[in-house]
């Protein structure tokens, strides 16, 4: 019975240590690691929302998709509170892996059998049409016919038609330096979000080391070879760093905040906040999501006000582009 009291007393520390563990792994980009915190936790019985979805984030970072999609249907299978968020991770597991009749069947079921939450029905409405678009797109088509089909959207100025192309591209797996690719990060008339499927098009397949880039009247030549993804991870972990006592006082705007970042970094990138500025962002961040936050603080000089005025409109700017293109 002694030994049954130590270990109730015991296990929230052990829980809170991997749960802390887990989290500074997953901001660092350590999914491997993370994915073990997050497995430890679950083959121990502790089985919430949060850690059912890190689990999911983690095998979704390293092409685990089969996994995942596995480890999706259980969660639905249970159909308890959270059926209809493991329902659009879900959905977006099959659309990222090109299941696209998957996608309209079941999500044709769920439309038929079930009332949707207002909080996922334009989502999951969404990623539906999406679904019927590229399917009805999905004929084999080869990388010529893609390129041809990108010249066209090009000219006729159809950017989420551009996106569409550079997913298939991508699921080509080719590594070649495309010509129509370099010019369109160059020209100022394409949309941000196209211009960053394209720098993962190069970073990913690396068919040369520098690629000169145009966003938001600015320009770059960026080097390659020392890049791995789109954005680092030391601008998210240092970012999240000033919005750590949100996690455990307020998780569900903590979570819009990792949304809304990434959804930034994907926007905006190469072109990231200093790290001197970070803090300024984070507190911007605050305030975007959660608008009773004071957006200026006594301690703030006018450079520091201006400076959150500006990310604010980068925020509101960067939401706007993102889901104009590709919000799920």
């Amino acid at each position: 019975m002694e030994e049954e009291k130590e270990k109730i007393i015991i296990f929230p520390k052990w829980k809170d240590n991997l749960e802390k563990k887990a989290k500074e792994a997953m901001e660092a980009n350590h999914f491997e690691e993370a994915l073990r915190y997050f497995e430890e936790l679950t083959s121990n019985g502790v089985a919430s929302h949060e850690v059912h979805t890190g689990k999911l984030i983690c095998m979704m970072e390293m092409q685990m998709h089969e996994e995942a999609e596995i480890y999706c249907e259980a969660l639905l299978s249970e159909h308890n509170d959270y059926y209809f968020s493991y329902l659009h991770i879900y959905t977006t597991l099959l659309l990222e892996s090109s299941k696209y009749q998957d996608i309209i069947e079941l999500l044709e079921d769920v439309f038929r059998d079930e009332v949707v939450p207002d909080l996922f029905k334009s989502q999951l409405e969404h990623i539906y049409t999406l679904s019927k678009e590229l399917f009805e797109q999905e004929s084999e088509q080869t990388f010529g016919e893609i390129i041809e089909k990108l010249k066209q959207a090009v000219i006729h100025k159809n950017d989420r038609q551009q996106w569409y192309m550079m997913k298939q591209l991508h699921s080509l797996k080719l590594s070649k330096d495309i010509p129509i690719l370099k010019q369109m990060l160059v020209d100022e008339n394409i949309h941000p979000v196209v211009k960053s499927a394209i720098l993962e098009y190069y970073i990913e397949t690396k068919p040369v080391d520098t690629i000169a880039i145009e966003k938001f009247n600015i320009h770059y030549e960026w080097d390659l070879n020392d890049v791995n993804s789109l954005s680092p991870s030391d601008f998210f972990s240092g970012v999240y760093y000033y919005l750590d006592d949100m996690e455990s006082d307020d998780p569900t705007s903590y979570q819009m905040m990792q949304f809304v970042l990434n959804r930034f970094a994907y926007v905006y990138a190469p072109f990231l906040p200093e790290e001197e500025n970070y803090q300024a962002l984070a507190e911007t961040l605050r305030y975007y999501v959660h608008m009773s936050y004071d957006l200026k603080k006594h301690a703030d000089d006018k450079r520091i006000l201006r400076l959150k005025e500006h990310y604010l409109n980068m925020i509101e700017t960067s939401e706007a582009l993102y889901s104009s293109i590709i919000d799920m």
